[in-house]
């Protein structure tokens, strides 16, 4: 065989070696596995100052506010068929928003029933006694939220309201989780 051909031969060789990951020896080495971290984005920070809300006497008691919320020019008002709606806007991302209503409404003994979410939004039904109603939370900026609290006292609501239901709802899901 000529040197320059053999030469060739051996490079080649040496080549696929190196790209297979063969070492020579007898005992096989694991491939590297992925990192398996997943980013969680820092925090909000909280305004300078904490914000007082003056929330409207409709709005349950007992239901959980977050802090900070400022209460939107026009933001109060029932309609005809007795529900009542909120709108208000937070210092907090939409996962920060999320993760609040999943933790403080049932301890507050609300039930959350099925929602949705998507990229920029998710809602929860929930049901409190004679008290049904849904939050809705829209990502404004990283940093902001829109919130839409709207509820109906059942007892006092006698013709019903299509826009929430009786009870929430369920598809079996295993995940506690209210959002899609």
């Amino acid at each position: 065989m000529q040197p320059v051909r053999l030469a060739a031969m051996i490079a080649a060789l040496v080549s696929a070696v190196a790209l297979t990951g063969c070492t020579g020896g007898s005992k096989p080495q694991a491939a590297p596995q992925p990192s398996q971290s997943l980013y969680t984005p820092p925090p909000c920070p909280g305004p300078a100052k904490a914000i007082a809300t003056n929330w409207p006497k409709f709005l349950p008691a007992d239901l959980p506010k977050p802090k900070n919320a400022t209460i939107m020019p026009k933001g109060i008002s029932t309609t005809s068929d007795g529900v009542h709606i909120v709108r208000f806007t937070t210092p907090s991302s939409l996962r920060e928003s999320v993760l609040f209503i999943v933790k403080s409404y049932p301890k507050a003994g609300y039930t959350l029933g099925r929602g949705d979410a998507e990229a920029t939004e998710a809602d929860a039904p929930f049901v409190h006694g004679d008290i049904r109603g849904v939050t809705r939370i829209s990502r404004i900026e990283q940093c902001q939220t829109l919130w839409l609290t709207a509820t109906v006292n059942v007892k006092n609501n006698l013709g019903g309201t299509p826009l929430i239901s009786p009870r929430p709802t369920s598809t079996g899901s295993p995940s506690p989780l209210p959002f899609g």
